[in-house]
């Protein structure tokens, strides 16, 4: 028998060769085998609420089980669970949306991809606020579009502005992409600008993404502007994103959901029925658990970021060189450490965050995976005693240095 030696290269298509893995992700994993190997390491990394899944909506799982609900479902989402989610809104808003205008998929982060595939062609320019989600930019590109950022401001805590909107827009813009509460800098978007984007997108036949993934973590009184107050006005402009990972601690559960227009969700579900079809049945019975029960699960985890983000904003600018603004939302502080570059002998916050890793055992995600080079993101999803830490290991490892 002969072996040949000859192989043939693997050709991988554009839209894979372009695409990053997700930052977020390539942290938590070389945390993961720093940790598998015994290290102990403050993982400040990943965007994970450190509480369990309340009981009342696992439970709603397992009786899920018991009673065989463990088939298919439509591929948009069951019946009761969409109407559940259309009712929630409704609830709050005073609106009057239907199943119709509802999809759920494997996470909110599914939602906005099949929103992307669904809206935006070849050439189409999509503007995103920066810093930005990690997924957002590779998400446009792989739908053939371009990822056009519009540059936020520290001194106006990184809140998007029509102003902003409008200096990148131009006759190739296809949408705009809005994340209020935002991942990494907690901003949250004003209602007279976000009314503005919604105005200006629908006077040019554009879109409005709008990612309210952290709407129930705000601070210091500050209100959460939902751009679904515009949704029945501006239905074909308009499309919300949202999942039960963060306000309900259900990341594993892999749970999210689109609310747009019925022609925009039969679009959505028509690529959903070719990619994974339905979410879980059983994930989707502990949705409309979660959805139907009471919020008290919620305001115990709210309270706790409350006292974490007081504690760690005062704690992270005790240290030589760091200058953080408390963010409006979300469980991240987003601190610039670009005066330390120098100090550590680093050029980038990727390498900040590598040094971080490598000499304090404090896991960061840089603010390069975000558009954002001098900065950090810093999660507090996890606990008080792991935030000091942590925070203690940072100062001792700038420390040295000086």
């Amino acid at each position: 028998m002969t072996t040949s030696t000859t192989t043939n290269s693997i050709r991988f298509t554009r839209r894979v060769s372009e695409m990053q893995i997700s930052p977020t992700l390539a942290v938590l994993n070389r945390a993961a085998e720093l940790m598998a190997s015994g290290v102990d390491v403050v993982d400040f990394g990943p965007g994970e609420p450190d509480f369990t899944t309340p009981e009342a909506i696992c439970e709603a799982g397992r009786q899920a089980i018991a009673r065989g609900y463990t088939k298919y479902t439509n591929a948009l989402g069951s019946l009761e669970l969409r109407e559940a989610i259309a009712s929630r809104y409704n609830r709050r808003y005073g609106s009057g949306i239907k199943a119709a205008h509802v999809i759920a998929g494997t996470g909110g982060k599914q939602e906005l991809f099949n929103l992307m595939l669904a809206l935006v062609s070849d050439g189409d320019e999509v503007i995103i606020p920066a810093p930005y989600w990690v997924s957002f930019p590779d998400q446009v590109a792989f739908a053939g579009g371009k990822p056009v950022f519009a540059q936020t401001e520290r001194a106006d805590h990184f809140r998007p502005t029509m102003d902003i909107i409008r200096a990148v827009a131009t006759d190739r813009t296809r949408g705009v992409i809005v994340n209020s509460p935002c991942n990494p800098s907690g901003a949250v978007i004003e209602e007279a600008e976000l009314q503005a984007i919604v105005e200006f997108c629908q006077s040019r036949g554009l879109f409005l993404v709008f990612d309210e993934t952290y709407e129930f973590f705000i601070y210091e009184g500050r209100k959460h502007v939902s751009a679904f107050r515009f949704f029945e006005q501006y239905p074909e402009t308009v499309a919300i994103v949202n999942s039960m990972s963060k306000t309900f601690a259900m990341t594993g559960w892999r749970l999210g959901y689109a609310i747009a227009h019925p022609a925009i969700i039969s679009a959505l579900g028509k690529i959903q029925s070719h990619s994974t079809s339905n979410p879980s049945s059983i994930s989707q019975a502990a949705a409309i658990g979660a959805l139907k029960g009471d919020d008290s699960a919620v305001r115990t985890m709210y309270e706790a970021y409350v006292e974490r983000r007081a504690w760690l904003v005062e704690a992270i600018n005790r240290i030589d060189g760091i200058h953080c603004d408390p963010p409006d939302g979300a469980f991240y502080i987003f601190p610039d450490v670009g005066d330390l570059f120098a100090r550590v002998g680093v050029h980038s916050s990727t390498a900040f965050a590598d040094f971080l890793l490598e000499k304090a055992r404090v896991a960061v995600v840089p603010g390069d995976a975000f558009g954002a080079g001098d900065f950090v993101r810093i999660s507090y999803a996890t606990s008080m005693d792991r935030l000091q830490e942590g925070v203690a290991r940072i100062e001792r490892a700038v420390g040295e240095l000086s």
